[in-house]
């Protein structure tokens, strides 16, 4: 378990002391690492960290029936179907602080953003189009679906210490734009149930933080 100078600009961040998420430590990255120790109380770095190695969730559909199948499972720390039913994926969240797809530890949700990073997902969007107009295909997303992965995330968030902030909750389409990590034009969550066209990752992004806070936390 361990943490890169990403994962730390991005906590600190999410602990209210911004700074660019960008892997290249400098005095502003340092700035606000000295301030947000102080406001936790810590001496060193890796404290800032809960000590499960637990950082963030990241958001995900699986791109196929509204029903999750074993394929969906491998890929997810847990997914939810249409009804809002939970089902267990491959791995527990905690495996995802020693991530290592070569031994088989952890699930692969996100590109080069696995470690310390749970992942959630409402099953469906099966030949869903998003350009030039949303066709939601025959397994749509449910809002009963998400609010069920919203409120297991209210419970990783305070079992983990997880601060809900873009930094820290986010969905898959937001991950390049956030944390600089190239997530090879992913677009969940550029859509919510009823919509006729895609968002922004990030201003979808802040609804869903948004509900999360206002219904789970």
């Amino acid at each position: 378990m361990g943490y890169t100078t990403r994962d730390l600009q991005a906590r600190i961040s999410s602990l209210g002391f911004p700074t660019t998420v960008d892997g290249q430590g400098g005095p502003n990255t340092r700035k606000a690492t000295r301030a947000a120790m102080e406001f936790k109380g810590v001496n060193k770095e890796h404290k800032l960290f809960n000590d499960s190695g637990i950082h963030s969730i990241i958001w995900h559909w699986t791109a196929g029936r509204n029903v999750p199948n074993s394929f969906d499972l491998k890929h997810y720390n847990d997914v939810f179907d249409h009804e809002g039913n939970q089902y267990d994926g491959a791995a527990r969240i905690e495996h995802q602080a020693n991530y290592n797809w070569r031994r088989g530890v952890g699930v692969s949700h996100s590109r080069n953003a696995n470690t310390g990073r749970g992942g959630l997902a409402v099953a469906g969007m099966a030949g869903s189009q998003g350009w030039p107009s949303v066709k939601w295909g025959s397994n749509p997303l449910t809002w009963e679906g998400i609010d069920a992965m919203l409120k297991r995330t209210a419970d990783y968030c305070h079992t983990f210490d997880i601060p809900v902030s873009k930094w820290s909750t986010l969905s898959h389409a937001e991950i390049q734009q956030t944390l600089g990590i190239s997530q090879r034009s992913k677009w969940d969550f550029m859509v919510l149930p009823g919509d006729s066209a895609t968002s922004s990752a990030v201003k979808v992004g802040d609804i869903l933080r948004a509900r999360l806070t206002d219904r789970f936390m």
